[in-house]
Protein backbone atom coordinates (compact mmCIF):
# COMPACT_ATOMS: atom_id res chain seq x y z
CA UNK A 1 0.00 0.00 0.00
CA UNK A 2 2.80 3.01 -0.77
CA UNK A 3 3.92 2.30 3.05
CA UNK A 4 6.57 1.36 4.84
CA UNK A 5 6.43 -0.07 8.94
CA UNK A 6 9.35 0.73 11.38
CA UNK A 7 9.52 -0.26 14.92
CA UNK A 8 11.02 2.50 17.47
CA UNK A 9 11.86 -0.26 20.35
CA UNK A 10 12.38 2.20 23.01
CA UNK A 11 9.90 4.45 22.32
CA UNK A 12 7.66 2.28 22.14
CA UNK A 13 6.07 3.34 19.09
CA UNK A 14 4.88 2.20 15.38
CA UNK A 15 5.89 4.16 12.81
CA UNK A 16 3.92 4.03 9.32
CA UNK A 17 6.33 5.78 6.27
CA UNK A 18 5.85 6.77 2.57
CA UNK A 19 6.94 4.49 0.91
CA UNK A 20 7.87 6.85 -1.52
CA UNK A 21 9.61 9.54 0.33
CA UNK A 22 9.99 8.70 3.73
CA UNK A 23 7.73 10.53 4.97
CA UNK A 24 5.93 10.08 8.14
CA UNK A 25 2.07 9.42 7.61
CA UNK A 26 1.32 8.05 11.70
CA UNK A 27 2.51 7.22 14.50
CA UNK A 28 1.56 4.57 16.84
CA UNK A 29 2.02 4.07 20.50
CA UNK A 30 2.30 0.86 22.65
CA UNK A 31 2.10 -0.09 26.37
CA UNK A 32 5.86 -0.87 26.19
CA UNK A 33 8.95 -1.67 24.27
CA UNK A 34 8.40 -3.15 20.45
CA UNK A 35 11.55 -4.94 19.37
CA UNK A 36 10.47 -5.31 15.68
CA UNK A 37 8.22 -3.97 12.61
CA UNK A 38 4.39 -5.07 12.42
CA UNK A 39 3.38 -8.04 10.27
CA UNK A 40 1.57 -6.54 7.47
CA UNK A 41 -2.09 -8.57 5.92
CA UNK A 42 -4.68 -7.88 4.12
CA UNK A 43 -4.51 -3.53 5.00
CA UNK A 44 -3.79 -4.31 8.77
CA UNK A 45 -0.42 -3.98 10.97
CA UNK A 46 -0.12 -6.53 13.58
CA UNK A 47 2.62 -6.56 16.51
CA UNK A 48 2.74 -7.84 19.71
CA UNK A 49 4.17 -5.45 22.55
CA UNK A 50 6.36 -5.58 25.60
CA UNK A 51 3.11 -4.73 27.51
CA UNK A 52 1.80 -8.48 27.10
CA UNK A 53 -0.37 -7.16 24.11
CA UNK A 54 -0.91 -7.61 20.76
CA UNK A 55 -2.16 -4.47 18.44
CA UNK A 56 -3.97 -4.59 15.51
CA UNK A 57 -4.05 -1.60 13.26
CA UNK A 58 -5.37 -0.43 10.44
CA UNK A 59 -2.71 0.03 7.92
CA UNK A 60 -4.01 3.14 6.40
CA UNK A 61 -4.31 5.29 9.52
CA UNK A 62 -3.17 3.79 12.17
CA UNK A 63 -6.82 3.17 13.96
CA UNK A 64 -7.01 0.32 16.51
CA UNK A 65 -8.84 -2.39 15.07
CA UNK A 66 -8.54 -5.26 17.80
CA UNK A 67 -6.23 -5.32 20.81
CA UNK A 68 -5.45 -8.75 23.02
CA UNK A 69 -4.61 -9.15 26.65
CA UNK A 70 -2.36 -12.08 25.87
CA UNK A 71 -0.48 -11.38 29.71
CA UNK A 72 -2.87 -13.44 31.86
CA UNK A 73 -2.13 -10.56 34.15
CA UNK A 74 -1.69 -7.06 33.99
CA UNK A 75 1.62 -7.00 36.49
CA UNK A 76 4.94 -4.80 35.21
CA UNK A 77 8.51 -5.65 36.06
CA UNK A 78 12.03 -3.47 35.42
CA UNK A 79 13.63 -5.19 32.23
CA UNK A 80 15.75 -3.24 29.86
CA UNK A 81 15.76 0.00 32.76
CA UNK A 82 11.60 0.08 31.45
CA UNK A 83 8.45 -1.21 33.30
CA UNK A 84 6.99 -4.06 30.86
CA UNK A 85 4.92 -7.58 31.58
CA UNK A 86 6.49 -10.58 32.59
CA UNK A 87 4.83 -12.20 29.45
CA UNK A 88 6.34 -9.89 26.97
CA UNK A 89 5.11 -10.46 23.24
CA UNK A 90 8.20 -10.26 20.25
CA UNK A 91 7.04 -7.63 17.75
CA UNK A 92 6.96 -9.13 14.68
CA UNK A 93 3.83 -11.88 14.42
CA UNK A 94 2.98 -14.91 12.42
CA UNK A 95 0.54 -14.48 10.08
CA UNK A 96 -0.54 -18.43 8.71
CA UNK A 97 -4.20 -19.08 6.81
CA UNK A 98 -5.80 -16.48 8.38
CA UNK A 99 -4.49 -16.44 11.71
CA UNK A 100 -1.75 -14.60 13.77
CA UNK A 101 0.25 -16.89 15.92
CA UNK A 102 2.72 -15.68 18.72
CA UNK A 103 3.90 -16.44 22.45
CA UNK A 104 3.61 -14.45 25.07
CA UNK A 105 6.50 -14.77 28.40
CA UNK A 106 10.25 -15.25 28.46
CA UNK A 107 10.59 -18.74 29.23
CA UNK A 108 9.20 -22.04 29.66
CA UNK A 109 10.28 -22.11 33.08
CA UNK A 110 9.43 -18.84 34.18
CA UNK A 111 5.99 -17.30 35.52
CA UNK A 112 3.75 -20.24 34.46
CA UNK A 113 5.75 -20.74 30.97
CA UNK A 114 4.71 -19.43 27.40
CA UNK A 115 1.29 -18.34 26.52
CA UNK A 116 1.07 -19.76 22.58
CA UNK A 117 -1.89 -17.87 20.88
CA UNK A 118 -3.63 -18.12 17.70
CA UNK A 119 -5.95 -15.40 16.86
CA UNK A 120 -8.35 -14.39 14.10
CA UNK A 121 -6.51 -11.93 12.12
CA UNK A 122 -9.62 -9.88 11.40
CA UNK A 123 -11.26 -10.10 14.69
CA UNK A 124 -8.92 -10.66 16.81
CA UNK A 125 -10.85 -14.15 18.15
CA UNK A 126 -9.03 -16.92 20.00
CA UNK A 127 -8.80 -19.73 17.75
CA UNK A 128 -5.90 -21.70 19.46
CA UNK A 129 -4.33 -21.62 22.86
CA UNK A 130 -1.36 -23.79 24.68
CA UNK A 131 0.75 -22.77 27.66
CA UNK A 132 4.35 -24.26 27.75
CA UNK A 133 5.36 -24.88 31.18
CA UNK A 134 8.61 -27.22 32.12
CA UNK A 135 8.44 -27.96 35.38
CA UNK A 136 7.63 -31.11 36.21
CA UNK A 137 4.07 -31.14 37.33
CA UNK A 138 4.56 -33.60 40.24
CA UNK A 139 8.09 -32.23 41.57
CA UNK A 140 7.35 -28.35 40.68
CA UNK A 141 11.25 -28.68 39.57
CA UNK A 142 12.36 -28.55 36.13
CA UNK A 143 13.06 -31.45 34.10
CA UNK A 144 16.54 -32.34 33.12
CA UNK A 145 18.27 -31.44 29.80
CA UNK A 146 17.41 -34.36 27.32
CA UNK A 147 20.99 -33.92 25.64
CA UNK A 148 24.16 -31.76 26.11
CA UNK A 149 22.66 -29.76 23.49
CA UNK A 150 19.22 -29.24 23.64
CA UNK A 151 17.18 -28.35 26.74
CA UNK A 152 13.49 -29.76 26.91
CA UNK A 153 12.18 -26.02 27.78
CA UNK A 154 11.65 -22.92 25.66
CA UNK A 155 12.79 -19.50 25.17
CA UNK A 156 10.14 -16.85 23.56
CA UNK A 157 11.23 -15.76 20.33
CA UNK A 158 9.02 -14.79 17.00
CA UNK A 159 7.28 -17.77 15.37
CA UNK A 160 7.96 -19.79 12.04
CA UNK A 161 6.36 -22.06 10.17
CA UNK A 162 7.51 -24.74 7.70
CA UNK A 163 4.34 -24.47 5.64
CA UNK A 164 3.05 -27.44 7.60
CA UNK A 165 4.17 -27.00 11.21
CA UNK A 166 4.08 -23.61 13.77
CA UNK A 167 7.92 -23.93 15.59
CA UNK A 168 9.11 -21.30 18.65
CA UNK A 169 13.01 -21.98 18.08
CA UNK A 170 13.74 -25.80 18.15
CA UNK A 171 10.13 -26.98 19.36
CA UNK A 172 7.05 -27.61 17.66
CA UNK A 173 4.34 -25.79 19.18
CA UNK A 174 1.38 -26.69 16.72
CA UNK A 175 0.73 -30.36 16.88
CA UNK A 176 0.91 -32.27 19.93
CA UNK A 177 3.03 -35.40 20.55
CA UNK A 178 4.55 -34.36 16.66
CA UNK A 179 7.85 -33.74 17.50
CA UNK A 180 10.54 -31.04 16.03
CA UNK A 181 11.94 -31.65 13.11
CA UNK A 182 14.79 -29.96 10.82
CA UNK A 183 13.74 -26.39 10.17
CA UNK A 184 15.97 -22.62 10.33
CA UNK A 185 14.93 -20.21 12.67
CA UNK A 186 16.81 -17.02 13.63
CA UNK A 187 16.76 -15.92 17.27
CA UNK A 188 15.63 -12.39 17.20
Amino acid sequence: GGKVFAAAVDAHTIHALDADDGRGIWTVTAGARVDSPPTVYKGMAIFGSADGRVYCLRAKDGALVWRFDAAPQRRLVTSFNQLESPWPVPGSVLQRDGHIWFAAGRSSYLDGGIRLFALDAQTGRVEFEKTIFSPDPKTGKTTPETSANQLTGLLNDVPGSDGADVFIRQMNVSSDGVPGKPHLYSTR
